[in-house]
């Protein structure tokens, strides 16, 4: 009888696992794709700071990868309901990222490392003014 009982709340316990796991928190979501996103930038600072431009496409795609969430209407679940703008500003954001790293895919493969940093530099002032403005630091 107990095997029976306990293996009812085996099943019992993994059903509800199971269906929580189904229903993913969009704020974890977005923090986990935040994180993704400043490993992306460490990997492109790595890459350059190591004149190594595979390194630097990679890192790139893993940024660009991300920027979906930046620009979906789930990303207000993160943003402060009293800044009218922030959603607005994140979306902007977004687009600055993308012009950005596509424009440094480009200096990348034509061989302008120089040109490929000064945009990074850019994809970290966007960052950082995103945190700045947004999160009120």
């Amino acid at each position: 009888m107990k095997k029976i009982l306990t293996s009812i709340a085996l099943v019992a316990a993994c059903s509800v696992t199971a269906l929580a796991a189904d229903k993913k928190d969009p704020r974890l979501e977005l923090m986990k794709d935040m994180r993704t996103m400043m490993d992306a930038m460490e990997q492109i600072q790595r890459g350059g700071l190591y004149s190594s431009s595979e390194e630097m496409k990679l890192g790139v795609k893993k940024l660009q990868g991300t920027l979906k969430s930046l620009e979906s209407e789930q990303v207000k679940v993160i943003l402060p309901k009293d800044q009218v703008y922030a959603y607005k500003f994140a979306q902007k954001t977004a687009g600055l990222l993308h012009m950005y790293s596509n424009d440094l895919l480009e200096s990348v493969q034509n061989g302008r490392m120089d040109d490929a940093l000064d945009d990074y530099s850019q994809l970290l002032k966007q960052c950082t003014s995103c945190h700045i403005r947004i999160r009120s630091w």
